[in-house]
């Protein structure tokens, strides 16, 4: 009898990616009951790096400014924050050149990794929903990102730094009302990277470039313990 047990397969390839936006994701209300397009951010920066697991080392790049449309503002709080501004995203590329490129390293992964994946994953939806007429005349693949039949297929993983950090870094927040147990909060990128390397977060976070080399080095400690060569 052969008792062998074949090893899992190990993910090799990890699409690590991170946007800045104009803004957080609108909220229903009841003086906003129903939510259009028009509510949601827009993204003036879009990076990742498609790391080989094996290899341990980045094969692909990308970090871009997108352009935005005339009617769109930048708050001079969002600047504050990202130290992006209108003028910059000028300078960048059209949202579907991203979008493309994005993609083409989407379709090759094993896996996709960021820090707060959901509110990633939503924005750049967003804007191919924005921009599907393009998209379609152009790369209508696209319109296969984050679609659960082909990650299911393909076996890809999802791993979000920040759920998967929660529980390491239990940061307890009091709560507002009486009677109520203090709840364990989601850590910021910063937190959970000062945890795992008990060393300062890098400068300049709140760029997506910089936020994507924290969260590659977080997840590769936290899913492989190992470290960027």
């Amino acid at each position: 009898m052969n008792n062998i047990v074949a090893a899992p397969k190990r993910s090799r390839y990890q699409l690590v990616f991170d946007v800045e936006t104009t803004g957080l994701l609108p909220k229903q209300s009841k003086l906003n009951p129903q939510l259009t397009i028009n509510d949601y951010p827009h993204i003036t920066q879009l990076s990742f790096v498609l790391y080989d697991i094996v290899e341990k080392k980045v094969i692909q790049t990308f970090d871009n400014f997108i352009q935005l449309p005339s009617t769109v503002q930048i708050s001079d709080e969002v600047t504050k924050i990202t130290g992006i501004t209108w003028d910059i995203c000028n300078q960048g590329i059209p949202i579907v050149d991203a979008l493309i490129e994005f993609y083409k390293a989407y379709s090759i992964c094993d896996g996709i990794v960021a820090h707060n994946l959901d509110f990633d994953e939503k924005v750049i939806m967003i804007e191919l929903e924005r921009n599907v007429e393009s998209i379609v005349e152009i790369e209508p693949r696209c319109l296969s990102l984050f679609r659960s039949v082909f990650e299911e297929l393909k076996g890809m993983e999802r791993y979000c730094t920040m759920r998967k950090g929660s529980a390491l870094c239990n940061i307890l927040v009091e709560p507002t009302q009486d009677g109520k147990v203090p709840r364990v909060k989601w850590p910021k990128l910063s937190e959970l990277y000062v945890k795992l390397f008990q060393e300062p977060a890098p400068e300049g976070l709140h760029n997506a470039m910089v936020d994507v080399t924290a969260c590659l080095k977080c997840y590769l400690k936290m899913r492989h313990n190992t470290a960027i060569v």
